[in-house]
């Protein structure tokens, strides 16, 4: 189930994307300062090119790409 981000606590929301940018830049790999990566996630989740997806069976959330997501009618 994808989840408007507006929906999220502030705190939610900032956790979710410090996760996304740990897991997907690590802490080396990026010479990008945690917070402009972290502003380029928020920026992207803004304009729909990110997604946060709740999963009822692990209950958890994590943000992806939205190409990444298929949908199916």
């Amino acid at each position: 189930m994808i989840i408007d981000p507006k929906q999220l606590s502030e705190e939610a929301l900032k956790n979710l994307i410090a996760e996304y940018c740990l897991r997907d830049w690590g802490l080396i790999d990026c010479e990008s300062p945690l917070e402009n990566r972290q502003q380029q996630v928020k920026t992207a989740l803004d304009n729909g090119q990110l997604v946060i997806i709740y999963s009822q069976h692990h209950e958890s959330a994590q943000i992806t790409a939205a190409s990444e997501i298929t949908q199916t009618s």
